[in-house]
């Protein structure tokens, strides 16, 4: 059951516009890891098992960046070790590592922003500008539709070759991005002409079946307080956190935290309270 995926459209751009603001500006260890956390919860929670896939890209993604800012990056008073005249330190390290946090939290929210807002939420809530919000559902679709079709072109030229890998990997990824590229293009044009033919017009009044109730009301303006507090605590130095030369938190604000972790956890904590609630009532009746 994911009661999250169905709270009103304006709430969930509200909610994923500030996330996404927040793990990129905040750029503070203790508030990045909770917002990973989070969304790899609300990936197991959701997906299960394939939510597996998910960890191991986060962990692989914070270990690449993390080395590679130690060996490229070179500040910081702590030193690990030394390699002639170059000194790897500690401090380059945590702040390659603090990087991969961020950078797979903002892969894990887009993907779930993906699965939770589809074009008919899109189409809703950007309804003032509706060429707009076509354009962007249309982009929303055709990414996992070109992924999908990407696997299948490789698949075939794999056939082709009788199941032997290619020798010259980069003259075949380009031959199969170019294949990809041709079948974007015909499919927009279909695409194109079916709307035409049935008559599509962007000015045409739509039911939409989206009702803002009390909980959404509820949900906007908790996360409209926790974003725009924490957004404060960072422009005001409340939450600042140093890396170089020494790591240590300047300035932590406990109310920001909990407001970002309560932020972080707010799908899977709506999920659960939903579940709950469910078995209580059945246990009832």
């Amino acid at each position: 059951m994911d009661r999250f995926s169905k709270f009103h459209p304006i709430f969930h751009f509200l909610y994923f516009i500030g996330m996404f603001v927040l793990v990129v500006s905040v750029y503070n260890p203790f508030f990045v890891l909770p917002s990973l956390v989070g969304a790899l919860l609300y990936e197991v929670k959701i997906r299960g098992k394939e939510a597996l896939s998910s960890l191991k890209f986060s962990v692989v993604m914070i270990l690449v960046i993390g080395l590679f800012n130690m060996l490229f990056a070179h500040y910081g008073l702590t030193v690990l070790f030394t390699i002639g005249d170059t000194e790897f330190t500690l401090e380059a390290l945590f702040y390659g590592i603090n990087q991969g946090f961020v950078v797979a939290a903002m892969v894990l929210w887009f993907g779930i922003f993906g699965r939770v807002v589809d074009s008919e939420k899109v189409i809703y809530a950007f309804r003032f500008a509706p060429k707009i919000a076509l354009l962007f559902s249309m982009v929303l679709g055709f990414i996992p539709r070109f992924t999908k079709k990407l696997g299948d072109i490789e698949t075939a030229a794999l056939a082709l070759e009788g199941g032997k890998k290619p020798k010259n990997k980069l003259k075949a990824a380009l031959n199969n991005l170019s294949a990809l590229v041709t079948y974007s293009l015909e499919s927009s044009i279909i695409t194109a002409d079916s709307m035409t033919a049935r008559g599509y017009n962007p000015k045409a009044v739509r039911y939409s079946r989206y009702k803002f109730k009390f909980a959404d009301g509820v949900l906007v303006a908790l996360s409209a307080v926790c974003l725009f507090y924490v957004i404060f605590a960072k422009a005001s130095d409340r939450i600042t956190f140093v890396i170089d030369p020494r790591i240590y938190s300047k300035t932590f604000d406990f109310s920001a935290f909990l407001l970002f972790l309560l932020l972080s956890f707010l799908p899977l904590i709506t999920d659960l309270t939903e579940e709950f609630l469910w078995k209580i009532s059945y246990a009832k009746n």
